[in-house]
């Protein structure tokens, strides 16, 4: 799908897209599918949908889809090589090589550079690819969902010295020649303008179809069910759950713990449940996008721990679902933080230290048995939502921030 060298539109540059169904794909789905539809014309040069486990989707293996228009947006896909394992270096090789793919792509035509450019950085290689892929004169936008140099240094994935001090300088270097830097929080802005972030940068926050998620009656009797789902990686820090778990199992509570998902940390999970011989805890895979709204209805009550060294560097995205889906949460927060900041500002869930199981326990067993408050949580996650965070509104502020209004 070689473009024309005048094409009017916006090229996007994402290792990930649909069909991904979590985590960076389905929004950046979302971005594209919403300016195709107000008359801007979107194309999408992306990797061979694989997220979150390491192996590519089947359907996509041989390549035969790298070319094909997916809801409407013409897409290119790249056969980028996804390595195996965790750790930081992972991460960057395979962000590397999905730079180098690029580059290639572009040198010979495949795909050709165009005025206005969106890039999204889990990775900032693939901030790095939008610029090789901006023309002169062009505009360029970053959309930030993970600050990578705080999340390596935080979470210990990488360590001090020399590749945390190459991985900043790359991050300074390459958003410094972008036009304009979207975060998800405020929290976001203030980290990356530390780090000597010129660029202007705006708060754009997640975004949630509240048409699409929605309260309903949860099928099925009790017991009751407490639920933690997304990716299984360190920065979700999800051994807190089975703690939690451990506590209740020895005080006789009937409460269901349920872990849906996938991811690197998954394995080890298991085998921690095993060792501990939890009863209480049942893991089970991801469920379909279409069946969304029935996942969120299963949990009486949600889970959202995460590593407190990341948690100014990225945005636990799911906490909007739920939310929408009219579900109290507990999180894991320290004081002052984004989502401490948040649970007092629309009193729809409650926060608990990190790393405190019983604190977690005993804050969960308060909701347990107080349904009614849980209502009341949940009633008021779904207004904050539906003023703060319902679709056509902030997508409505990103085609605005794109150009520059």
């Amino acid at each position: 799908m070689a473009t024309s060298s005048s094409a009017p539109g916006a090229l996007f540059v994402t290792q990930y897209y649909r069909p991904e169904w979590i985590g960076s794909g389905p929004y950046c789905g979302d971005m594209a599918e919403w300016l195709n539809a107000h008359s801007i014309d979107v194309r999408v040069v992306t990797g061979r949908p694989h997220y979150p486990s390491d192996a590519v989707f089947a359907d996509y293996r041989s390549g035969a889809r790298d070319e094909e228009i997916v809801d409407g947006v013409p897409v290119t896909r790249l056969s980028n090589r996804i390595l195996t394992g965790g750790g930081a270096m992972r991460r960057m090789m395979t962000g590397a090589g999905f730079l180098a793919r690029g580059l290639f792509e572009l040198a010979r035509g495949r795909v050709r550079r165009r005025e206005f450019v969106v890039s999204l950085c889990p990775s900032i290689l693939t901030v790095t690819l939008g610029i090789a892929m901006t023309k002169r004169r062009g505009r360029h936008v970053a959309v930030i969902h993970d600050i990578e140099s705080g999340l390596a240094e935080g979470l210990g994935i990488m360590g001090g010295g020399l590749l945390l001090s190459v991985l900043r300088w790359v991050e300074r270097v390459a958003l410094n020649r972008t036009d304009l830097v979207l975060v998800l929080s405020e929290n976001m802005r203030i980290q990356l303008e530390e780090r000597d972030v010129t660029t202007p940068i705006q708060v754009l926050p997640i975004w949630i179809d509240t048409d699409a998620i929605y309260p309903c009656r949860k099928e099925g009797a009790r017991p009751l069910t407490v639920l933690y789902s997304g990716n299984f990686g360190k920065k979700q820090a999800l051994w807190q759950i089975l703690d939690v778990a451990a506590l209740l199992q020895r005080a006789g509570s009937d409460i269901r713990l349920v872990l849906r998902g996938e991811g690197r940390e998954a394995d080890a999970l298991m085998e921690a449940a095993r060792a501990l011989n939890l009863h209480n805890v049942e893991f089970r895979p991801l469920l379909p996008p279409e069946r969304l709204n029935e996942a969120l209805a299963e949990g009486d009550i949600h889970l959202v721990p995460q590593n407190p060294q990341g948690a100014d560097f990225a945005v636990p995205s799911k906490i909007f679902a739920i939310m929408a889906a009219g579900r109290p949460f507990i999180a894991t927060a320290e004081p002052g933080s984004l989502l401490a900041r948040m649970a007092e500002e629309t009193g729809a869930f409650a926060c608990v230290p990190p790393n405190d199981p019983e604190s977690f326990a005993a804050t969960l067993l308060t909701l347990a048995r107080d349904m009614e408050l849980c209502a009341t949580l949940g009633a008021r996650g779904r207004a904050y939502v539906l003023e703060r965070h319902a679709k056509p509104k902030v997508l409505r502020d990103f085609a605005l921030a794109l150009h520059g209004r």
